[in-house]
């Protein structure tokens, strides 16, 4: 919610200091199920990639267990959710979902066919949730003041 002055049509006046109200309990456990939601449907997303080769798709699986790739970017898809509604102050942005999603399932579709070192994809995991929680932390510090 907004505390700013506001004109009779409701729009915030110019130059109006705009300041957020600290999130309730209830916007975290809203802002932790839907983040579980959408790495939910990206696991289950990934996981139908795996059982389903013949997608007609150029990337095709290699043979193996999918269980550490669907983990950890089932992990990290939850962390990206995560962040992002605590950096929009747990009200969302428009669009979030799928943006994560579709990068989610991208990242488990090529995984998949590549089978990469899960300790790299964890490496790397790691640094990009890092530099995202860091802008994250700027942004959201830029807004208060």
């Amino acid at each position: 919610m907004t505390s700013s002055p506001q004109e009779a049509d409701g729009t915030p006046q110019p130059g109006a200091e705009v300041t957020t109200e600290p999130a309730t309990p209830r916007a975290a456990l809203a802002a932790l199920g839907w983040s579980a939601a959408v790495t939910a449907v990206v696991v289950a997303v990934g996981y139908a990639f795996y059982r389903w080769p013949a997608t007609g798709l150029p990337l095709e699986p290699l043979p193996g267990p999918p269980w550490p790739y669907l983990a950890t970017w089932g992990v990290l898809c939850l962390a990206c959710c995560l962040l992002l509604r605590w950096s929009t102050g747990f009200k969302g942005l428009e669009g979030g979902a799928q943006a994560i999603g579709a990068l989610s399932v991208g990242g488990i579709r090529t995984s998949l066919a590549h089978r990469p070192d899960p300790a790299l994809l964890w490496t790397y995991g790691a640094l990009a949730l890092a530099v995202a929680a860091v802008a994250a932390v700027f942004w959201r510090l830029r807004r208060r003041s």
